[in-house]
């Protein structure tokens, strides 16, 4: 697909979901903003970029970290819930811009920190952004990466993002570690830290911040092929059924992210 072609999807999807996925991400990822910034050793010297910020779910915190940071976005609505996250919590060091991760707006080796969270699934080239990433951090500058990862069997990692896709049309391909690892390699970048961490869903509240609800077709298909991959977890999304409360309300259909950390030095 065009790189145009998927910069409106990408510009569709979170224009359609700008508050409900904002919401969603400021919230709930402080703790994995944070962790980022601990690896990347976030200080109050640092300039700093985060790329498809969306709602500004590292900005917001690397904010209270570093010097300055630039978020940049292609998606206008979701830079606006950034912008106006930033003004009620006061902070002044921090800017909002379009821009595209693809082709960075800053001159070589001249900023200390770039990150980026759960963006390189939605880019049909991540090797291109984080040979952006590292080509704009001066020597000793370092890199982190929040992202979804898959296993390394292809029939498995296949069927994990064909799920992905109906869910969200702007979704590209979810990376296995080792393609992180090679693509930080090649880039010139060492790593320093890595971490892994199975993070629990809900499969309403998944779809929800997507965009879908019970009913719609892209809801019905994705359920259907998860619940299939229940016997032999197929798709390595560790699919099952919450237990049922008191109420002997219906039970919850629940799965896990496999998410990567990893920071990195440019050498």
């Amino acid at each position: 697909m065009a790189s145009k072609q998927q910069a409106d999807l990408v510009r569709e999807q979170f224009t359609r979901t700008a508050q409900v996925f904002g919401d969603y991400a400021v919230a709930s990822r402080v703790g994995e903003a944070e962790r980022l910034a601990r690896m990347v050793k976030a200080a109050s010297t640092d300039r700093a970029v985060d790329l498809a910020c969306g709602p500004g779910t590292l900005a917001l915190r690397f904010a209270r970290h570093v010097r300055w940071i630039c978020g940049l976005d292609l998606t206008a609505a979701i830079l606006d819930r950034a912008r106006n996250s930033a003004s009620t919590d006061g902070l002044s060091n921090i800017s909002l811009a379009l821009g595209d991760a693809q082709a960075l707006p800053f001159a070589d080796r001249s900023l200390d920190i770039a990150v980026t969270s759960y963006s390189l699934h939605h880019v049909p080239d991540p090797a291109r952004v984080i040979a952006e990433m590292a080509r704009v951090l001066r020597p000793g500058g370092r890199v982190g990466v929040i992202d979804i990862i898959v296993p390394e069997d292809p029939r498995v990692a296949d069927l994990n993002n064909r799920i992905e896709r109906i869910r969200d049309a702007s979704h590209t391909r979810t990376l296995a570690r080792s393609e992180f690892e090679a693509i930080f390699a090649t880039c010139g970048l060492r790593v320093l830290a890595t971490h892994v961490e199975e993070q629990q869903r809900a499969f309403d509240h998944w779809m929800l911040v997507a965009g879908s609800k019970p009913g719609d077709p892209p809801y019905i298909e994705a359920r259907r092929l998860l619940e299939t991959s229940i016997p032999d977890d197929s798709a390595a999304f560790h699919p099952r059924f919450a237990p049922a409360d008191a109420s002997g309300k219906k039970r919850e259909l629940i799965f896990d992210n496999t998410t990567l950390f990893i920071a990195a030095e440019k050498v």
